[in-house]
């Protein structure tokens, strides 16, 4: 057993929404509503609850990520024979929060039924579900169908692991490209995208400190094609397309 291997993603700022409602009986509402239940205001202790159940994700789930909480909200609503709950949860990340506001919301439930089991056996928590998501993966165009790409390598196992990446992005391999990938070759594009290439470096950096002298270069040839210029490492051609390759279609 293991964890999913998230180094290769994004830091990015993730949200994630989840809801969830448990059914009561009328009286266990009004009781709620006045304030009478043996345990306390419910609302507030429910609100504590999921803040305190978000921030314990991670303890809770063994495969789940322990991730830095920016923000954590929790509102519960009462109904006529129900209560129910919504939570927010949202920081940057490599990977999502949708646990985070799924736990949030599941403790949440938990602990109303937990105040309110002394006046009521027949509550049923009916519904947990993720509402929204996004900052991932979802968010951004991850393939390549329907651009056609070719690779130049003199290497034939770098320049098959590139070809297997694009062909996993959709991509079509054809001499008539409009995006290019070289590897090793002396590459210089007419214009480049240096904002795109200080951010691969300092993921680079953060994965292989050593190999940052031989920069991944990123730009336009005078014809206006896309050009990926990598130098002739594994772990270079891995580190682009793992983190990079889902957002070469927003380039083109």
């Amino acid at each position: 057993m293991r964890t999913v291997d998230v180094s290769s993603k994004f830091e990015t700022h993730r949200v994630a929404s989840a809801y969830g409602r448990i059914r009561l009986k009328p009286e266990t509402v009004r009781l709620i509503r006045e304030k009478k239940l043996p345990k306390g205001d419910l609302v507030e202790a429910t609100k504590l609850t999921g803040i305190f159940g978000a921030k314990k994700t991670g303890e809770i789930l063994p495969f789940c990520h322990p991730i830095s909480l920016d923000f954590v909200e929790v509102k519960v609503e009462v109904g006529e024979d129900f209560v129910e709950v919504f939570s927010t949860v949202s920081g940057i990340a490599r990977t999502g929060y949708e646990m985070e506001a799924l736990t949030a919301v599941s403790t949440a439930l938990l602990n109303v039924y937990d105040m309110c089991k002394g006046v009521d056996d027949s509550m049923v928590i009916e519904e947990i579900k993720l509402t929204a998501k996004g900052g991932g993966k979802s968010d951004w165009k991850r393939d390549l169908k329907g651009i056609k790409a070719e690779v130049i390598s003199e290497d034939e196992s770098l320049k098959d692991l590139a070809v297997s990446y694009l062909k996993s992005l959709g991509a079509e391999l054809s001499r008539d490209a409009e995006l290019l990938v070289l590897i090793g070759e002396d590459c210089n594009p007419e214009s480049r995208l240096e904002t795109l290439e200080s951010v691969i470096a300092f993921y680079d950096f953060r994965r292989s400190p050593t190999e940052v002298v031989s920069p991944i270069k990123v730009g336009r040839s005078s014809e206006g094609k896309l050009m990926v210029c990598i130098p002739p490492s594994e772990n270079k051609l891995r580190l682009f397309f793992e983190t990079f390759g889902g957002i070469l279609r927003v380039l083109l």
